[in-house]
């Protein structure tokens, strides 16, 4: 038996799909299918039923997956960690993150780690669609706020400092707010769930704040330019506020009042062995971020 075209087999099965594997591995997918048949023939078994709308396993094809998958896995693990120095980790790592995280924080992470592994390849998704990791063939995902219950495992990265913001016209129009409660009575913009509750660590026991205002949106670089637009009072993390405020642009609302911090975890694909490109990324952007200023958290150390 074929231990590459057996690989193939598996990544078939975690995909889901031949064109989601042939993409994964950046080969075409007639290579996959010809290797997979030949898998087949070598057996004298077939191990896929293809169908027009999805792949489904044979009795055979569902015992082979489940034995071999965790050898598979043990035996990549080894040839890359024998093959793959810190210099020498090759290969390409899939990532997906919301866009501001990857134009306000992870550049610098994303810089420092490909100038470290000269050899490896990054391809960056940057958006706020939520990315199947598994039927896609991302390596890792960045998520923010709280995370569904999934099969995938998840890492705690960081928290982020996040700030109320204004522009000093619209508070000399409309009043600088006292406490949290004067939200109520301003107009505020509003990011859209999960990440719709305001909540202060030191005001009224955490619970959720009203916020007036008739502005909602899923992007915080829209939140970002509706406040420069005098629309109203914006959350966002101090990350994307930082020279504006310096600037004089934009000013700090309710700052004696802590926000509860925004959480980034990474999401990758459940497995015996964490691939060590993986494992590289999430070791360097630990230690990049250990001590960035807008960093409120610590970030845990990996035991996957």
């Amino acid at each position: 038996m074929n231990l590459n075209d057996l690989s193939l087999f598996i990544r078939v099965v975690e995909t889901g799909s031949f064109t989601a594997a042939a993409e994964s591995l950046n080969v075409q997918k007639s290579t996959i299918s010809r290797r997979i048949a030949q898998l087949e023939d070598t057996l004298g078994i077939r191990l896929i039923q293809r169908t027009t709308r999805k792949l489904k396993l044979t009795p055979e094809g569902e015992e082979l997956f489940s034995r071999a998958q965790p050898l598979v896995d043990d035996l990549e693990a080894v040839q890359d960690d024998i093959s793959a120095s810190r210099t020498e980790l090759r290969g390409r790592l899939r990532l997906t993150m919301p866009t501001e995280i990857g134009v306000f924080m992870m550049n610098e992470v994303i810089t420092s780690f490909m100038q470290t592994y000269p050899r490896l390849e990054v391809d960056v998704e940057l958006s706020t669609r939520t990315v199947d990791l598994i039927e896609e063939g991302v390596d890792l995902a960045l998520r923010l706020g709280p995370l569904p219950n999934s099969s995938l495992i998840a890492r705690h990265i960081a928290g982020l400092h996040r700030g109320l913001f204004a522009t000093p016209e619209y508070l000399e129009q409309h009043g600088m707010p006292k406490t949290p409660d004067d939200l109520a009575h301003h107009q505020c913009i509003s990011l859209l769930k999960p990440f719709d509750h305001l909540r202060f660590s030191n005001w009224n026991d955490s619970e959720p704040v009203t916020m007036g205002g008739r502005l909602r949106t899923n992007s915080m670089s829209f939140v970002r330019e509706m406040i420069l637009q005098g629309m109203g009072v914006g959350r966002l993390p101090e990350v994307f506020c930082g020279e504006l405020v310096k600037t004089g642009r934009i000013v700090r609302v309710l700052e004696e009042f802590t926000l509860d911090p925004l959480e980034i975890n990474a999401l990758y694909a459940s497995r015996r062995n964490l691939n060590p490109r993986v494992r590289a990324f999430l070791d360097h952007m630990s230690e990049r971020l250990r001590d960035h200023p807008w960093v409120q958290n610590r970030l845990v150390h990996l035991d996957g």
